[in-house]
């Protein structure tokens, strides 16, 4: 994808299709949900090669689980 495809990707309702062909929700619902869980979500692309979505999602252990 373009330089400026890539700015507005995350954005909510942008679309690369035409007017009536789809909602543009999908990445924005996607990052958000990656947000609320403290994780982060990037794109790097090349222009009519291809694109990679990196996701970062912390885990925490709670290491004071008691055992019956």
């Amino acid at each position: 994808m373009d330089a400026d495809t890539q700015k507005k990707i995350f954005e909510p309702f942008f679309t690369t299709k035409d007017v009536g062909e789809g909602t543009g929700l999908g990445m924005s619902i996607a990052y958000n949900t990656i947000k609320k869980h403290n994780g982060q979500i990037t794109v790097s692309s090349t222009h009519g090669e291809g694109s990679e979505f990196f996701l970062k999602i912390p885990i925490i252990y709670n290491l004071n689980l008691k055992t019956a």
